[in-house]
């Protein structure tokens, strides 16, 4: 993936090269199912300029947008329209390009107010944007036109970031790897599955591929704040469903040794 402008004016721009055909990239950003198999866990699309395209990640993180742009096959630009009139919108455009005769999905995402209170937003923004094309090529290129099942945690941390991540990714965490991983660092699912380090960036996201579960994705995701949101989202394609909720189960009970010790459990 490469960033021809990331932040510059707080703009996020990014391309992704996919060996997909253009058609397949353009089922997979317009429609909803296509939508929910690596960007949300639901989807909703009305087509067209005038249209709209809502995503939800569970109770209490959804989202809606306007379609300010549609160009069948190559283009779509979303507006999301602020509560003050004094605050520009946001603007989000979606091109797909011919390069070489490779498939390039370009984003840009634009519209932020310069203010130093946005700035964690947008960090956490361009690190998520950048997982989830990578999310897309994954799909494409490894699981094309199957659905996917989501085995996932999204909960404010009662930990700091740095304690989350440290919990996280060490012994009895849900994805043991070293205490600062790299790209190609060895990683074992809180299930026992193998997996190697895809993508890190400490402490906003941290993403592993586990050959063993059918190429399965684990993404850790920090929302930004003091007080934050964890998101834990393990994508499965092709597995069974019996597989499934025994995964759902185990990251339960990793989940519940997260919680700080009291003072009376010492």
């Amino acid at each position: 993936m490469s960033s021809e402008a990331t932040k510059s004016g707080k703009t996020i721009d990014l391309s992704i090269e996919i060996d997909a055909t253009p058609e397949q990239v353009w089922e997979a950003i317009s429609q909803a199912e296509g939508l929910k198999r690596w960007f949300p866990l639901d989807a909703g699309v009305t087509p067209g300029e005038g249209g709209s395209m809502t995503w939800s990640w569970g109770e209490g993180c959804e989202g809606t947008a306007e379609i300010s742009a549609w160009e069948e096959g190559s283009h779509i630009q979303l507006i999301e329209r602020p509560a003050s009139e004094t605050t520009a919108p946001i603007l989000t455009d979606f091109r797909i390009e011919t390069r070489s005769g490779k498939t390039v999905l370009r984003l840009v995402n634009s519209g932020f107010d310069p203010g130093e209170e946005w700035a964690d937003y947008v960090d956490t923004l361009d690190s998520g944007w950048r997982y989830f094309l990578w999310n897309l090529k994954h799909y494409l290129e490894r699981h094309p036109a199957t659905p996917r099942r989501m085995v996932w945690s999204r909960e404010k941390s009662p930990l700091s970031k740095d304690e989350a991540w440290r919990r996280l990714l060490g012994p009895g965490g849900l994805a043991k790897t070293t205490a600062r991983p790299s790209v190609g660092d060895p990683v074992t699912l809180w299930s026992g599955h193998k997996g190697r380090v895809q993508q890190v960036r400490h402490p906003i996201h941290f993403a592993a591929v586990f050959p063993d579960l059918n190429d399965a994705i684990l993404f850790l995701e920090f929302e930004p704040g003091t007080t934050f949101h964890l998101g834990v989202w393990l994508s499965l394609y092709g597995v069974e469903e019996e597989q499934a909720l025994q995964l759902e189960t185990s990251l339960g009970a990793t989940l519940a040794a997260f919680k700080p010790v009291q003072p009376d459990e010492r």
